[in-house]
């Protein structure tokens, strides 16, 4: 694909590119530019690589390959305004501990701040949001700088993991002429760069971190004191799933817990037969009533993961109710609730298999403890049991009008065990909790809740789609859609099915259900300010980049949108008009789940 490497400017990013590969970055997303001409030769010689022009798309499209992988992809843009379109993707890596790779060009030191055109003060551009920046000067023949070039690929690498996962820059100059020159081939730098190159990159290990044994006897400790517990297991990764999922089953067989499990936990889907029946995905639902707060209220509730969704569930912990807590956030500290008793730090599947180990070695609780744990468990399946049913019966049968909350039980059923779902922020990431029950299909979720904003869904899930080898779909709303309206030119670089079903209700709905758009007297701003309508279709969108395209409105064509998709070579567009006044609607269903939860524990 490239001219062989003759300058050392080409050698030079050559190496560099090498290093990256050989240290484990996976994929190198490219958006085209002059000041980075050797490192996109370079990185197209030793990595798969996808080009896209806008540089958000990129950062995001990476961040999706990491999502689905758990592996950094390397993001490369030239000098000036180009990387600063990478910062909400920065963003996102650092909230979301997922590693990411920024490889900015510039311009050579002489011409820095003297109005030279296309340069910018491109150094630490990401301040706190990176984990580190590394600074590559002009590439320089010097046999220390040519030693230096692979520890700061290695050193860079490492950083996107550890200590904590996140965004890593590195800054890279090159004077002109920036594409390949022929040269004699005798100069004295290149013996020592071939010999390098020969030797490959410098092997950094990370410690690996095991649970401390006491930290694990205080927990099972308190496990032990609190027999009425549950597990509330909030957004975790998707390369994280098979170990995660192993932890909890063990867990739960060894505590008597109760799972309180979000879809984008992992565990709502696929646990063996023994765990599910631990399982309950109504709880947001059950806990707007404030009897079952009081009937089912734990002892001690253990938070797994990220910190949850459920708007019901931090209003219960934020109260003067709120129920004894242990913290089991990962690798960063969480407790947005504040007054958790403890926080245990580190891998959380190290830490649940340590702690049901522990639990196993134990004798037996005593009957008595035993009768209550039972007790707590029966009550809370029987009201997710009776929730799911009012729910079955509130929403009836489908009807002439696609409805909201029929999309996420109609894309579940056409999804195969083993796919992978990317839901977006907003409402379809809680109308996913509120329709789905747990079941024993196995289904991976990819949900960008690191800093949970609507930037780029699309292009995350077309990165994860890149990575993947499985069926897969992506839901999200239509301002989401719109606001990454770009992303669908990196969805039109991937192949495979990707359905990617837009809830188009015309505007931000979700501000509908808060008390703003509650509120009578606020109503006419709620409409104008913030849920914003657009009256737009997405027809033009799917056919400006190529892709499949599907306009539905019931449930049958919805259906039979989505079965075309999954079996399509290519993403498919479905935009899925829904019925207005979904918003009341969910509240009426959100409130015959509790009522008639609450009503047959009190029969």
């Amino acid at each position: 694909m490239t001219r062989a490497a003759d300058d050392l400017h080409s050698a030079w990013a050559q190496h560099f590119a090498a290093c990256l590969a050989q240290c484990g970055v996976a994929h190198a997303v490219i958006s085209p530019g002059s000041r980075s001409t050797p490192l996109a030769l370079a990185l197209a010689a030793h990595l798969p690589c996808t080009v896209l022009h806008d540089e958000r798309v990129a950062a995001f499209f990476a961040l999706g390959q990491a999502r689905a992988s758990g592996r950094p992809s390397v993001v490369l843009a030239t000098s000036g305004t180009a990387p600063g379109h990478w910062l909400p993707a920065a963003m996102e890596a650092r909230e979301a501990g997922l590693p990411l790779l920024l490889l900015s060009a510039d311009r050579p030191w002489e011409v820095q701040q003297a109005q030279a055109a296309q340069t910018v003060d491109q150094l630490r551009l990401f301040g706190v949001h990176a984990n580190a920046c590394f600074e590559l000067g002009v590439p320089d023949e010097h046999p220390a700088a040519l030693r230096a070039l692979g520890r700061i690929a290695a050193q860079a690498v490492l950083a996107t993991r550890y200590p904590l996962a996140g965004t890593v820059q590195v800054n890279a100059h090159f004077r002109k002429p920036l594409e390949p020159v022929a040269s004699a081939g005798n100069e004295p730098w290149r013996p020592q760069l071939q010999a390098l190159a020969r030797a490959g990159a410098p092997k950094l290990f990370a410690p690996q971190a095991a649970p401390d044994p006491d930290a694990v006897a205080q927990l099972v400790a308190q496990v032990r004191a609190a027999p009425r517990g549950v597990l509330v297991a909030g957004p975790a990764p998707l390369a994280q799933a098979g170990a995660l999922r192993a932890a909890v089953q063990r867990f739960l067989a060894a505590s008597g817990y109760v799972l309180l499990a979000e879809a984008n936990s992992q565990l709502r889907f696929g646990l063996d037969d023994d765990a599910r029946r631990h399982c309950v995905g109504a709880f947001d639902a059950l806990l707007r009533s404030p009897v079952l707060r009081q009937r089912l209220r734990p002892d001690l509730a253990i938070e797994i993961g990220a910190p949850a969704v459920s708007a019901q569930w931090l209003a219960w912990i934020s109260g003067d109710q709120a129920p004894a807590r242990a913290v089991l956030p990962g690798e960063r500290p969480a407790d947005p609730a504040g007054g958790a008793a403890g926080m245990w730090l580190g891998p959380v599947a190290a830490l649940l298999d340590a702690a049901a180990a522990r639990l196993e070695s134990l004798p037996r609780p005593g009957a008595d403890a035993r009768v209550v744990a039972a007790d707590h468990a029966r009550a809370w399946h029987a009201a997710e049991a009776t929730a799911w049913r009012a729910r079955e019966q509130a929403a009836g049968a489908p009807g002439t009008a696609l409805q909201e909350h029929e999309i996420a039980p109609l894309l579940r059923a056409a999804l195969p065990a083993g796919a992978v779902l990317a839901v977006g922020n907003s409402s379809p990431m809680r109308d996913l909790d509120h329709d789905l029950p747990p079941d024993g299909t196995p289904l991976g979720l990819l949900h960008q809740r690191g800093a949970a904003g609507i930037d780029g869904g699309v292009a995350g899930a077309a990165g994860a789609r890149s990575v993947l080898d499985a069926p897969m779909a992506l839901l999200l709303g239509d301002v989401a859609l719109l606001h990454d309206a770009g992303g669908l030119a990196a969805a039109a670089a991937v192949r495979g099915p990707l359905a990617i079903v837009v809830v188009h209700n015309d505007g931000g709905r979700i501000f509908e259900r808060l008390p703003l758009g509650r509120d009578d007297a606020l109503a006419q701003a709620c409409e104008q300010l913030f849920v914003a309508p657009h009256g737009r279709s997405l027809d033009g969108l799917a056919a400006t980049w190529g892709l499949g395209y599907e306009r539905v409105d019931n449930a049958q064509t919805l259906a039979e949108a989505l079965r075309r998709a999954l079996a399509a070579a290519r993403p498919v567009l479905i935009e899925a008009r829904v019925a207005a006044g979904g918003s009341a609607r969910r509240a009426a269903l959100l409130a015959a789940m509790a009522r008639a939860a609450e009503q047959a524990d009190a029969a």
